[in-house]
């Protein structure tokens, strides 16, 4: 594998925004995973990320940087990781990646993030004209979708949603602002393919969440497939969920069937005896 670290995308508020590229050796052009890390908006780094094991499953990974919470409210973090896609589109030959097959993954904050990136291709907010914010499919792990519907997050003095949006109090101005960072406000039926995966017990952010963005994503005909992991809690990992992402990102991007389907053995074709009701 081939590494690439502390790639510079972007200078803003006097520092550098990283990228770290890692892409398998043993497949000419990959498609890349844009990895958004979780953290609450404000922790954790780009070192966090759910999507390494696909590097030996055919897929290239680019985890980024983006303005934390603290530093600057939203819509900073869309406009930071706006500029990480072009930057990430525009050099696949450089790092040796296919920069045309994009997919979008991210994780609790980072799964906000990466389905707001998916969903709102064409903001010109949020977007620089002349550029394509397109891309080829989206991995989601729990993640909010209806983000002034996430009163666990905002319990005691910990108010993690009004300091992503910049506003306090709980009134008309936080629920503008929370309506404009919902992924569900921008749905139109012309996304991409969505995989979401969330913990059934997940206590941090309702499962809920990602029902009502499968929901969304349904009514407007987009291709979607929610895996919800029996006794999973916040923050998902392991042979299973590798393997299902795995199946969903060969379909959608690389137009390959991969499902393994066990042969059926004469042992178990009749567990009652013919004749039997």
């Amino acid at each position: 594998m081939k590494t690439y670290l502390d790639v510079p995308f972007k200078k803003v508020e006097g520092h550098e925004l990283y990228a770290d590229f890692y892409i398998p050796e043993d497949i000419e052009n990959p498609p890349i995973i844009l990895w958004i890390h979780g953290g609450a908006w404000r922790e954790l780094n780009r070192k966090w990320c759910l999507v390494y094991p696909q590097l030996k499953r055919g897929y290239a990974v680019c985890s980024v940087d983006y303005r934390y919470s603290d530093e600057a409210a939203f819509p900073a973090q869309m406009l930071d990781l706006k500029e990480a896609l072009v930057f990430v589109k525009a050099n696949g030959d450089t790092y040796g990646y296919d920069g045309s097959k994009i997919i979008l993954s991210g994780d609790s904050a980072g799964g906000h993030l990466c389905t707001l990136l998916g969903v709102s291709a064409g903001n010109q907010d949020w977007e620089k004209a002349g550029e394509d914010y397109s891309v080829q499919a989206v991995v989601e792990f729990c993640g909010p979708c209806r983000i002034g519907q996430c009163a666990e997050l905002e319990t005691g003095e910990d108010r993690i949603i009004s300091q992503l949006l910049g506003v306090t109090g709980t009134g008309k101005a936080l629920a503008g602002r929370a309506a404009v960072a919902s992924p569900d406000t921008y749905i139109d039926g012309t996304e991409p393919p969505f995989l979401i995966l969330h913990g059934s017990v997940d206590p941090a952010v309702s499962p809920d969440q990602s029902r009502a963005l499968r929901n969304a994503l349904e009514s407007a005909g987009v291709p979607v497939h929610m895996y919800l992991v029996p006794g999973g809690v916040h923050g998902l990992g392991g042979r299973l969920v590798d393997s299902v992402i795995q199946e969903f990102l060969d379909y959608y991007v690389k137009g390959e069937v991969t499902v393994e389907t066990p042969e059926l053995q004469g042992i178990h074709d009749r567990t009652v005896p013919s004749g039997v009701r």
